[in-house]
């Protein structure tokens, strides 16, 4: 879904929804399987997804991006619970590059 969001083919919002829906999942189910650092990331993926009303240029395009590959770094670096010094590291950059695009949206 977000491949082809990235492409700029079809449906905007429908591949939002999409990658909302996947995001929501693992929100959902991360702590179940020891990945709570993926619940928040996912979780932090669907507010911002939510907060775009179906609408994402190239910054918010490029911030959904930066969460997918948070996500696969947490599977590839096998982050259970909230992932420690790289967990809080990933986070942080996360929080700092919403801050940063809500702030340009806005202003």
């Amino acid at each position: 879904a977000f491949a082809v969001l990235k492409s700029g083919k079809g449906d905007t919002t429908q591949h939002l929804d999409a990658i909302f829906a996947v995001s929501h999942d693992i929100k959902g189910q991360g702590g179940s399987f020891d990945f709570e650092l993926m619940t928040i990331i996912g979780n932090q993926l669907c507010r911002f997804i939510e907060g775009l009303n179906g609408k994402a240029g190239a910054p918010e395009i490029e911030v959904i991006e930066l969460h997918v590959n948070a996500l696969q770094v947490v599977m590839a670096q096998n982050l259970k619970k909230d992932g420690g010094a790289v967990g809080r590291s990933l986070l942080g950059g996360l929080e700092r590059v919403i801050e940063k695009r809500s702030r340009a949206r806005t202003g």
